[in-house]
């Protein structure tokens, strides 16, 4: 099967795992655009689905099901698998399958790939109080801060900095916490004004996905 896969989705990178705890393991602590799960070769891997999609960075992941008469197609579908492909492999199908997947697991990608960057901002907490902060890295969903000073965040928050290509233009941004190590903060945008996201958008966009 591995090499039917590699076939399809060549140019990317695969990570193989071969039994249900090293899967359930990688999940919890990386973020993949898309998983392929070979649900009635291993045992319990169809309890991977549902993992999946529960998880925090994964749950909008493309899932491609492998099946082989145990698990039903549409079993393997309301577990959460966006497509279905029964064994032995259709090269043709498998291929059509990850052409169709392919604009969202590029969505996927962009939303939730770090760009590393270092940039002066300024968090607004809900009792006015400014604090210094510099931004670590950004994506399309969130951002990563170092606070400047010794405080802690909780909630939402407004987050302000200047765009490095086009420094009369502030991005004001809403984020609320997700996770923090102190004295850096995993923030999750929560909304800007139109014109805001539009430049934030465009910056991106000119930054390599590596």
């Amino acid at each position: 099967m591995q090499h039917a896969v590699a076939q399809v989705f060549v140019g990317i990178d695969l990570e193989v795992k071969e039994d249900t705890v090293c899967a359930f393991e990688l999940l919890s602590r990386s973020h993949f655009d898309a998983f392929i799960i070979d649900c009635d070769t291993l045992e319990h891997a169809t309890e991977i689905i549902p993992g999946i999609r529960s998880s925090r960075a994964n749950r909008r992941s493309v899932i491609f099901a492998i099946v082989n008469g145990k698990t039903s197609i549409a079993t393997a579908m309301e577990l959460g698998s966006n497509f279905v492909v029964g064994k032995p492999l259709d090269i043709k199908h498998l291929s059509t399958y990850f052409q169709s997947s392919l604009h969202k697991m590029q969505a996927e990608h962009r939303r939730y790939f770090r760009h590393p960057v270092a940039l002066d901002a300024e968090v607004l907490l809900r009792d006015g109080k400014a604090i210094p902060a510099q931004l670590l890295n950004a994506s399309e969903g969130g951002l990563a801060l170092r606070l400047l000073d010794r405080e802690q965040l909780d909630g939402a928050v407004t987050i302000r900095f200047a765009l490095p290509h086009a420094r009369d233009m502030l991005i004001t941004a809403v984020a609320v916490l997700c996770w923090s190590r102190e004295p850096i903060f995993g923030m999750k945008l929560f909304g800007m004004d139109e014109e805001s996201h539009r430049a934030y958008a465009e910056w991106l966009s000119l930054m390599p996905m590596g």
